[in-house]
């Protein structure tokens, strides 16, 4: 009879399981760019259109000729491409860089002619005038085309029309928009700030850089007084769509070095609350805490928050 292997590993206990974070399944999500945001938009051939710019309360930013530029809410990599595409439907709507305009200055020279060698400025009416072919239009058209042109109507009048056309610096040059010749990078994050209250020696507004965890700021705040309840601290956010998010964390247990990832880091404009002990009705304590005492309160509709949001508070 074959021998048969029989698998007596049991299944994992309750405590080797991975723990349950209080936010659920952490995404990768990009960091989005608010008013007070340096960045820094570069052209690799075209440096003379290279800015740093700083969002505005509005959400934009203004680049050398498209101007304003929605950018507040993107991560770095959306605004690369919104940029991108400014510039390429400028380009597409105005011929920037790619036709011959009034003013540009021009100069031909001709390879088995110098003779006929000239420098000329395109009129106000978009011509220009050439030795033996008079009055050319010369505005709207493209620099390449524009030499294959004269070079098809010299051919009737001298042999080996060779000519080179060359652009002076007063004429726009050529922009290379496609996100391969751009570059956008955040030079400086704006301030961020979140606010500590609820049972805290020192409520306030703490400003601070990268990343802060909640019971940091609670650190920063001073501390928590021997009245704070620790296993109940709610931090309220604005969700996506501007709507409250409710949150509640017990932070009891990472100050013994356990659930650590209780200890969740804070986001911009977060207001973290530590409630008093022997609460019933944290979210009853909260709400008042928001109308009495918060100096944000206009940040959340408090009147929506769920009564019982975050397993019964």
């Amino acid at each position: 009879m074959p021998a048969v292997a029989v698998n007596n590993a049991s299944a994992p206990s309750q405590s080797s399981r991975p723990p349950v974070d209080p936010l659920g399944p952490r995404q990768d999500v990009s960091y989005r760019l608010r008013a007070g945001d340096s960045i820094a938009v570069r052209f690799i051939h075209n440096p003379e259109l290279n800015a740093d710019v700083t969002v505005r309360p509005d959400g934009k930013v203004s680049l050398p000729l498209v101007g304003d530029v929605q950018v507040g809410g993107m991560s770095v990599p959306e605004m690369h491409q919104a940029v991108s595409e400014n510039y390429r439907a400028f380009i597409r709507d105005t011929g920037y860089g790619d036709l011959i305009k009034e003013g540009d200055y021009l100069e031909f020279r001709f390879v088995y002619n110098p003779e006929l060698n000239i420098g000329v400025r395109v009129r106000s009416d978009g011509k220009i005038s050439l030795p033996i072919l008079g009055d050319i239009r010369a505005a709207g058209v493209r620099p390449e085309t524009l030499r294959k042109n004269l070079v098809a109507r010299y051919a009737a009048h001298i042999k080996n029309p060779d000519v080179a056309l060359l652009v002076g610096e007063t004429t726009a040059k050529k922009v290379f928009a496609e996100p391969e010749y751009i570059t956008v990078a955040l030079l400086q994050h704006a301030d961020h700030e979140i606010f500590v209250g609820g049972e805290v020696q020192a409520p306030k507004v703490v400003k601070y850089e990268g990343q802060i965890t909640a019971l940091q700021a609670i650190m920063k705040a001073g501390g928590v007084k021997d009245t704070g309840d620790l296993s109940k601290v709610v931090v309220l956010r604005r969700g996506q769509f501007e709507q409250p998010d409710w949150i509640r964390l017990n932070l009891s247990k990472p100050l013994s070095g356990e659930s650590i990832h209780n200890d969740i880091p804070l986001k911009n404009g977060d207001v973290l609350v530590v409630p008093m002990t022997g609460i019933a009705k944290v979210d009853l304590f909260v709400r008042q805490y928001i109308r009495e005492v918060l100096p944000i309160q206009s940040f959340f509709n408090v009147s929506v928050i769920p009564l019982d949001a975050g397993g019964g508070l």
